[in-house]
C-alpha cells in the first residue's frame, strides 16, 4: 500500500483547508471593518470550518476507498495466478485483435495447459503479405518458444525446473516468486508479467450477457513508465501512440479464470477510451485429460537457438549493496 503518499496528500489537503478557512475569516473582517473575533464572523467562520472539515473526510475517504480498491485488486491477481497454477488443465482458444493506428489485425489460437508445468500456446497472424506465428510449449522441464516472422525464425529455451530450483533456494519474497512465475511461461507468467509492470488502481464487478466478471484496472508502474517517457517526465507526460495507457482484466468470478485483457488507449480530445490489443480466452475447459503429445516440441532444422535461462537466474541474485561504506571501496 502507498501509505506515504496517501498520508502526504492527507497532510496536504488538511493545509489546504485550513489556510482556506483562515483567508475566509480574514477577509470578511475586511468587509466589514470588524476583527474576526466578532460573533457573527465566528459563527460564519465555524460554518465554513465544518464544510471545510466534511470536504476534507469526504476527498480522505475516497482515497482511502481508492487505496483499498487497488489492494483488493492485487489480492484479486493473486488468487487468480494461484488458481492458475493448480490446475490441473486447461484448454481455451485464444483470439486476440490489435488495433494500432490505422493498422488492425487479428491473431486466432488455442491454449493447453497440463500439470507438472506443461503447456503449449499456439497462434498465427497475417498482417498484408506477411505469416506470423508463435508456438510456446513445454514439457514440465524446458520451455520452448518459435517466434516465425515471414522467412526469420527464432528458437529460445529456458529450463523451467532451473528457474524453481533457483527460487526455492532464494528469499521467499512475492518479487521471487513473480520473478519464477515470469520463466514459466503461458498464462501463470502473463499473470506474474502483469502483477509486475501494473498498478492496479481499482475492482468492480460487471455483467455481461448473464455471467458476472471481476474487473480490475490500472496504468503502468512509474519504473516502467519512465522508460516510455524519460525519468523526468511529470505525470501528464502522454505514452507514445504505440504504448497502451491503461490494462484491464475481466476474470469469472466464480473460477478467477482470466476470459479478457485489455490494453487501452486514451483518446484525444475527448479522454475515452479504446482498446488497443484485446486478448480473449473462449471455450475455457479445465481439469479433463489431454493429450501428452500436445507437449512435444521438435526444434526445426537449420534455426539457431538461444537458452535464456541464465536471464532469468539473473533475476535471484541478491544485488550488491549501496551503502556510503561500499561506494567509497
Amino acid at each position: 500500500m502507498k501509505t506515504l503518499p496517501l498520508l502526504t496528500a492527507a497532510l496536504t489537503l488538511s493545509f489546504a483547508m485550513s489556510w482556506a478557512v483562515l483567508t475566509y475569516r480574514q477577509s470578511l473582517a475586511q468587509e466589514t471593518g470588524k476583527p474576526a473575533a466578532t460573533a457573527p464572523t465566528a459563527q460564519q467562520a465555524a460554518e465554513a470550518k465544518k464544510a471545510a472539515d466534511a470536504k476534507a473526510a469526504s476527498d480522505k475517504a475516497s482515497l482511502r476507498r481508492n487505496e483499498a480498491s487497488g489492494a483488493v485488486a492485487v489480492i484479486s491477481l493473486e488468487d487468480a495466478r494461484e488458481k492458475l497454477i493448480n490446475y490441473q488443465s486447461i484448454r481455451a482458444k485464444v483470439q486476440e485483435s490489435v488495433s494500432i493506428g490505422d493498422r488492425q489485425f487479428q491473431m486466432k489460437g488455442s491454449y493447453v495447459q497440463g500439470d507438472g508445468l506443461k503447456l503449449r500456446l499456439e497462434y498465427e497472424v497475417t498482417l498484408g503479405g506477411t505469416q506470423g506465428k508463435l508456438v510456446e510449449v513445454c514439457d514440465g522441464q524446458l520451455l520452448w518458444a518459435h517466434q516465425t516472422v515471414g522467412k526469420e525464425q527464432r528458437v529460445t529455451r529456458r529450463n523451467v525446473r532451473q528457474i524453481l530450483e533457483a527460487a526455492s533456494a532464494a528469499e521467499r519474497t512475492t518479487e521471487t516468486l513473480l520473478h519464477a512465475e515470469l520463466g514459466l511461461g503461458g498464462l501463470p507468467g502473463m499473470m506474474a508479467s502483469l502483477q509486475k509492470s501494473v498498478q492496479f488502481e481499482k475492482q468492480w464487478e460487471q455483467d455481461y450477457d448473464g455471467q458476472v466478471f471481476i474487473v480490475i484496472d490500472g496504468t503502468w508502474k512509474s519504473e516502467l513508465r519512465s522508460k516510455f517517457v524519460g525519468p523526468n517526465a511529470n505525470a501528464e507526460q502522454p505514452l507514445p501512440s504505440f504504448v497502451p495507457d491503461r490494462i484491464r482484466v475481466y476474470f469469472d468470478k466464480v473460477s478467477m479464470f482470466p476470459r479478457r485483457i485489455l490494453y487501452l488507449k486514451k483518446q484525444e480530445p475527448s479522454k475515452s477510451m479504446r482498446p488497443m490489443v484485446s486478448i480473449d480466452f473462449l471455450d475455457v475447459v479445465t481439469n479433463e485429460p489431454v493429450d501428452e503429445s500436445a507437449f512435444s516440441f521438435k526444434v526445426p532444422e537449420n534455426v539457431d537457438r538461444q537458452d535464456v535461462t541464465d536471464e532469468y537466474l539473473r533475476l535471484f541474485q541478491k544485488k550488491p549493496p549501496t551503502d556510503a561504506a561500499t561506494q567509497k571501496k
